[in-house]
């Protein structure tokens, strides 16, 4: 069973991995540059992103920053928003989001102008608390309608 920390730390580690995708159209736009091409001097090895002094050979590849089950993880705890109303998941996002990004706790005042509220810092902490609930209770095949917070 998940319980409600389960479900944010979940969540927070698929917001990561969303992170670390490459992004192919930046990745695109690098394959051409302004400069003029470069030239390999034989006297000072191979220039190769992974670090080769003579050839490419010599060095290791490096595994892949993701594994298929990382991408399953963040799929599924990005499904799990679906149980839950469009407003709430934007709310979510944002909650999650700040905590992906290293912070302890939710600055539930800096929300509140993204949200289109000037105040109810504190409401809006209580509708993140209901709706993660929502999504453990959907989670873990409970029914939400005995919850007496989800009214």
């Amino acid at each position: 069973m998940l319980g409600f920390e389960d479900v944010e730390d979940r969540l927070v580690e698929a917001v990561r991995t969303c992170q670390r995708y490459p992004d192919r159209e930046r990745g695109w736009q690098r394959i051409r540059s302004a400069w003029p091409e470069i030239t390999r001097d034989v006297l000072a090895g191979d220039y190769d992103a992974r670090g080769g002094d003579g050839s490419s050979s010599d060095v290791a590849l490096r595994s892949a920053a993701m594994t298929r089950q990382d991408v399953a993880e963040m799929e599924e705890a990005f499904a799990w928003l679906d149980r839950v109303d469009p407003v709430d998941r934007k709310l979510i996002g944002l909650a999650i989001a700040q905590l992906a990004r290293g912070t302890r706790e939710v600055r539930w005042s800096k929300l509140l102008p993204v949200m289109g509220l000037t105040k109810g810092a504190d409401g809006l902490r209580m509708r993140y608390g209901r709706a993660i609930t929502a999504i453990c209770n959907a989670v873990n095949g409970g029914n939400p309608q005995r919850d007496v917070s989800m009214g």
